[in-house]
């Protein structure tokens, strides 16, 4: 698919915002049909309960469930108010949300954002903060989206430094730079285009997608780059499509899982399964437009898809679909059709399951999911 990884970013931003309008919680019921469980349990699924959690966010992206029951947003901010129209600019408005039990506010803010300057009232979509992790030493360790390079980071000034990478907000400090090693090495020889998205700790390091690259990235713990996966591409009857990588989640074994956007199109986004040891393994197939991966409290993967229609296109809700880690049998949880531009999702300790909605723009929102 030529140049989809260039023209992923600018698309999915502006499918987001064309239809960046709140959508009330309250839809009609969605038919499902009967899935069956690898714990040989059959069952229609009863239509999903969404609660907002939090609102009034600012681009809202990854989100991290903490061990002590909070739960962390990455946010992209707005990029710098004022922007003249149609030219990008860069802020310090990026930050990480918190809520735990009856806090509820950010608890980094300051970082780096860019985005595009829009007319009065529309909504601003913004590049920043896209996934976050605790730092055990203090502070939060993000991924940060950028769809750019080295030089057109550095247009940007001195204070885009951390677009692009992996860095931790206690002194700023860049742990990972994927755009740097995007645009020296560009593993898969197409477009020089770096925009992380996921991370998840390895071993002293980092496991990151970038969705730009078309890469799954280990930041080494002396600041060090590697290409860790470079998945091939999803040969379809209408033409190659571009693997994607979006989503990453890893197991206790060491199993990692990563979702495959490939390029946006229909019914062809898919869920690899890495084992130790093991080549990469299609998992599941048939999805559209996943953007994120989690393991629930079975063993089994929760995806999440930002749409269920082509992005280019007007926007559509997005979906949660369940996938069974032995079969890869997928079985969709219904949520009447709320999820708008959804991008972010995890798991606690307990099962819950939170997701980012409502994406683009300042009116965000951290949905609890109850199936």
């Amino acid at each position: 698919m030529p140049n989809s990884r260039s023209s992923w970013t600018k698309i999915i931003l502006a499918a987001g915002v064309a239809g960046a309008v709140a959508v009330p919680l309250t839809a009609g019921p969605v038919q499902a049909q009967p899935q069956t469980h690898r714990h040989h349990r059959t069952h229609t699924p009863a239509e999903a309960t969404l609660t907002v959690v939090a609102s009034q966010l600012n681009n809202p992206r990854g989100v991290t469930a903490l061990p002590d029951g909070g739960v962390l947003v990455a946010e992209s901010g707005t990029g710098l108010a004022g922007c003249p129209l149609d030219q990008t600019c860069l802020g310090a408005t990026g930050s990480v949300y918190k809520v735990k039990g009856s806090f509820k506010g950010r608890v980094a803010t300051g970082l780096a954002s860019t985005a595009k300057g829009v007319a009065p009232g529309a909504p601003i979509s913004a590049n920043g903060p896209s996934d976050v992790l605790p730092d055990r030493f203090g502070g939060y360790v993000v991924a940060s989206a950028l769809g750019g390079t080295n030089d057109s980071r550095a247009a940007l000034g001195e204070g885009a430094k951390t677009l692009g990478t992996v860095f931790r907000t206690r002194d700023g400090k860049v742990l990972a730079d994927l755009t740097d090693h995007e645009t020296r090495l560009n593993p898969d020889g197409g477009d020089v285009h770096a925009n992380p998205w996921r991370l998840v700790r390895s071993g002293s390091g980092y496991l990151v997608t970038d969705a730009g690259a078309n890469t799954v990235v280990r930041g080494n713990s002396d600041g060090t780059t590697t290409t860790q996966y470079l998945l091939p591409k999803n040969e379809l009857p209408t033409g190659a499509a571009e693997t994607v990588p979006t989503g990453i989640t890893k197991a206790a074994d060491g199993t990692v899982y990563i979702a495959d956007m490939s390029g946006g199109r229909l019914g062809a986004s898919r869920v690899w399964k890495i084992a130790p040891g093991q080549q990469p393994q299609v998992l599941a197939t048939g999805l559209t437009n996943l953007v994120d991966l989690e393991l629930d409290r079975d063993g089994d993967l929760l995806a999440l898809s930002y749409s269920s229609a082509q992005l280019a296109g007007p926007p559509q809700p997005g979906t949660l679909s369940k996938v069974d880690t032995a079969t890869g049998a997928v079985s969709v949880i219904p949520t009447g059709d709320r999820l708008r531009q959804p991008t972010g999702l995890a798991v606690d300790h307990c099962g819950k399951v939170y997701v980012t909605n409502n994406t683009v723009g300042t009116n965000g929102e951290l949905l609890r999911v109850t199936y």
